[in-house]
């Protein structure tokens, strides 16, 4: 039986039942909390902010908030998180007030204050017959170019020598295919996938080859210090794969198991893949490449039916996530949410396996009480 926040989640990763179903909170960007919510929700909880508090996961653009100790203690969350990023690359400048650019000049905009921002223009974009030469174009980090690694380093030992949680490593731009769709533009890249595949494999190995020694030069260092390692790169909509199970193999597979075959060479932490949409029909191939564990797990989208997965994959992987955002957190009441949370605990934490979380980050229009049903019912599933 668990004892610790970290036994409680190794536990889980290894198919294994532990006291109750481990607590995800910001421990990575994928799992943390809009600003505006996050604001909410410590006005009810009674808990002040803290002026010097950092607020965002890198960029007060992406309005994603760091959930201060005091939250994450109220709802006994089980992860600290650290991420890794190349400034170069990941740092912003503001265009206007609704218009930002990044290190490789992709630019991304928002309709309003308040909206997501979205790709508008790509630095390969308006190519009309591109080639694998077109690849270097642009200027690609390499393994030292990580920013302030010591930082990173210092905050994972401090995690694992003053407090008893797991810890989260999150390594920001290293999924390839989303690397791609940034640098290209998605329609861009889906039809060079087919029509000009020597060039979609160029871009792809190339980026692939950045992520892996980002990865490498990471984990060097704190490979030891963490218990989970996690990367993004989504191959899912609501109702269907972005590409089919065939293209995906031939064009894009090879470079995650290339990716996730280079974590696990550096480290014995368990492989996190944040992969949105309808994946049930690439999971084989991502236990394939050595995947662990998936998040969100989006259960409203097509063939994602958590009981079906928990049965059919959950021998060889983990879930993690799970909990509405369409739907049941911004709609329903607090015992919605309560028996939501009940309900992915049944099916998809059954003999381990499942760590919970909402199904990405929780967004501005979910209700605090609905927020503090979620963590406050996962809390008192005790077995």
């Amino acid at each position: 039986m668990a004892t610790t926040h970290r036994e409680r989640v190794l536990a889980a990763l290894n198919h294994e039942e532990p006291d109750r179903v481990p607590i995800d909170l910001g421990a990575s960007h994928e799992t943390a909390i809009n600003i505006s919510a996050y604001r909410a929700l410590l006005d009810h909880l009674g808990i002040e902010p803290d002026p010097e508090e950092r607020e965002a996961w890198g960029n007060s653009w992406l309005e994603i908030a760091i959930p201060n100790e005091e939250v994450l203690r109220r709802f006994d969350a089980d992860l600290r998180g650290v991420e890794v990023h190349v400034s170069a690359v990941d740092t912003v400048r503001s265009l206007d007030e609704n218009t930002v650019t990044d290190g490789w000049g992709i630019v991304f905009r928002r309709s309003h204050p308040g909206a997501p921002y979205m790709i508008v223009e790509s630095p390969l974009q308006r190519l009309d017959e591109p080639t694998p030469a077109d690849v270097e174009i642009l200027t690609w980090p390499e393994g030292d170019d990580i920013d302030d690694l010591p930082a990173v380093k210092k905050r994972l030992q401090r995690i694992r020598s003053e407090t008893d949680f797991a810890a989260s490593l999150r390594l920001r731009n290293v999924g390839a295919f989303g690397i791609a769709q940034r640098l290209r533009g998605f329609t861009e890249l889906l039809q060079d996938l087919i029509l000009s595949p020597e060039f979609g494999w160029a871009l792809h190995e190339r980026a692939t080859a950045m992520g892996c020694a980002l990865a490498e030069a990471a984990l060097r260092e704190v490979g030891d210090l963490v218990d989970t390692v996690s990367f993004a790169d989504d191959l899912g909509v609501q109702t269907q794969t972005i590409m089919s199970p065939e293209l995906y193999r031939a064009a894009v597979k090879p470079h995650h198991a290339k990716l996730v075959e280079t974590i696990h060479r550096h480290t014995d932490a368990r492989v996190v893949m944040h992969n949105c949409g309808a994946i049930r029909p690439l999971l084989p191939d991502l236990i394939d490449c050595g995947v662990d564990v998936i998040n969100p797990v989006q259960t409203n989208a097509e063939g994602m039916d958590p009981d079906r997965l928990k049965r059919e994959f959950g021998d060889n992987l983990c879930f993690w996530g799970g909990i509405d955002t369409q739907d049941v957190l911004p709609h329903g009441s607090p015992s919605d949410v309560a028996e939501e949370v009940r309900r992915r605990i049944s099916d998809l934490g059954r003999g381990g396996g499942y760590v919970l979380a909402a199904v990405h980050n929780i967004q501005p229009e979910v209700p605090p009480e609905n927020i503090a049903a979620m963590y406050e019912t996962a809390v008192a599933a005790t077995r």
